[in-house]
């Protein structure tokens, strides 16, 4: 059909399927990470077709909502470990003849994190509650993409802020929570866009 996506499954190794090049990209949380890679004549039988013919693009926005949710929550997690790593830096630590999070400085990013943390997790909950109502959770899904992918990198930001010159480092793994969530908020859609697909709706009375 044409103009119309369709769905196909192949079998490796295929010669005709070839990973030119692995990427090193910012983050690290992919399996296998991101890689270029060519398709050269490459025949399938009638029985590869994934679903229907034409209908590709149908079966990839099914997926859109959950799959954004998978990494929303995963990347809550993620915030969680960060908050608890400098949470427990800012007792311990001290400085200026203190604790470190007797300082408001750090105690009130501290609170910004709680605070961000919190917010996602209930745009996580409503997303999968109206997705359990069956519904598609389009403008759901797009809004917690962006207010998790945004307050997620708030946090992940703070506490590396707080733990000072030893967030920069490997030491803990707050470093690469840092790296990884900056990413979240390209993939699966960026902010931008989804920013835009909203105000078209609410532009449009679809919201």
């Amino acid at each position: 059909m044409a103009g119309h996506a369709t769905l196909f499954l192949a079998d490796l190794p295929n010669p005709a399927i070839r990973i030119e090049r692995t990427l090193n990209t910012i983050e690290s949380s992919f399996t296998g990470g991101h890689a270029v890679m060519s398709f050269n004549d490459l025949r399938l039988p009638a029985d590869a077709v994934l679903g229907e013919i034409g209908k590709g693009f149908r079966y990839a926005q099914v997926r859109l909502a959950p799959a954004r949710l998978s990494h929303c929550m995963r990347w809550l997690g993620s915030a969680n470990r960060a908050q608890d790593i400098a949470t427990d830096y800012a007792r311990t630590r001290e400085a200026f003849g203190k604790k470190l999070g007797e300082h408001e400085g750090v105690s009130f990013m501290l609170a910004d994190n709680a605070m961000d943390i919190h917010l996602a997790r209930l745009a996580i909950w409503h997303t999968a509650w109206v997705l359990d109502q069956g519904q598609r959770a389009s403008n759901e899904s797009s809004m917690s993409k962006v207010i998790c992918s945004e307050a997620i990198a708030r946090v992940a930001d703070r506490s590396l802020q707080i733990l000072g010159g030893l967030g920069i480092t490997r030491d803990t793994v707050v470093e690469r929570i840092f790296r990884d969530t900056r990413a979240f908020r390209i993939y699966d859609g960026p902010s931008e866009v989804h920013r835009w697909a909203l105000g078209a709706r609410i532009v449009g009375g679809k919201m």
